[in-house]
């Protein structure tokens, strides 16, 4: 009998430590985050999958946000970030060894600037500030000034 309960409490710590092993980073953080002795509590959220969700806040008032991949921040904690759009794509640009034209320029809060202009065309155009998307216009492009 003896031996029985040893081997069930054996294999549940064993189990217990095969899951912690297969956590996620998100996973993992959100575990470790809910400690009182942070300055900072943040609020971590993983997706079904276990990954990072993209916008990521503290608790407390006021919010400190930073944006995700699906796998580490890709900002800085700031008070102003609202949103991630941008800075997911801008991310996955960079990643992908875009052309210094073809990667997003974003504002504070992170969505889209709405003016995207290129130094090495000297073109602008006006995006949707949510999507990133082209704005049709008459005046699509503006020539940038040469300081």
């Amino acid at each position: 009998m003896f031996l029985v309960l040893f081997l069930a409490l054996f294999s549940y710590a064993f189990a217990g430590a095969i899951d912690t092993r297969r956590e996620t980073t998100c996973q993992t953080h959100k575990r470790n985050s809910g400690g009182n002795r942070a300055l900072m509590r943040w609020d971590i959220r993983c997706d079904a999958q276990g990954l990072y969700m993209p916008l990521q806040c503290t608790e407390d008032t006021p919010k400190w946000c930073a944006c995700y991949n699906k796998e580490e921040a890709i900002t800085q904690p700031s008070r102003g970030t609202k949103s991630c759009e941008c800075h997911l794509a801008r991310d996955i640009a960079m990643k992908n060894s875009a052309l210094p034209c073809d990667v997003p320029k974003c504002d504070r809060s992170g969505k889209y600037d709405k003016k995207q202009c290129c130094e090495t065309t000297r073109k602008c155009h006006c995006v949707d500030a949510v999507t990133g998307k082209r704005k049709l216009s008459r005046h699509l492009t503006q020539t940038l000034s040469v300081n």
